[in-house]
């Protein structure tokens, strides 16, 4: 059910027209005791390039965050796209786990 949530925010999202730098700035407007709110808002942004939206949506995947599965296939995917924008947490992140998964 969540992938086919999942495409339809994406269609959605790639048809509006608010640019993707203004999501930053909107993603401080979402109600904070609300997990669910902030994982859509960030997850729109994400779809949108915001590298910062795109590491809070893989660091959330990564520990279990936000109402969402702990997903690690999913974290690295949203990490990745940060980190390839040049987002420093995002290679930190990364690095780490490629590390661990080398020395275990």
């Amino acid at each position: 059910m969540f992938a086919h949530l999942f495409k339809c925010f994406q269609t959605y999202a790639k048809k509006n027209s608010i640019q993707p730098q203004n999501d930053s700035t909107n993603l401080l407007k979402i109600q904070k005791n609300d997990p669910r709110n902030i994982m859509w808002g960030y997850l729109r942004a994400a779809l949108r390039g915001d590298k910062e939206a795109q590491y809070k949506m893989g660091m959330s995947y990564l520990n279990g965050q936000l109402g969402l599965d702990r997903s690690y296939s999913h974290a690295e995917k949203w990490l990745e796209q940060a980190a390839h924008q040049g987002h420093q947490h995002a290679k930190k992140e990364l690095q780490d786990a490629y590390n661990k998964l080398a020395f275990s």
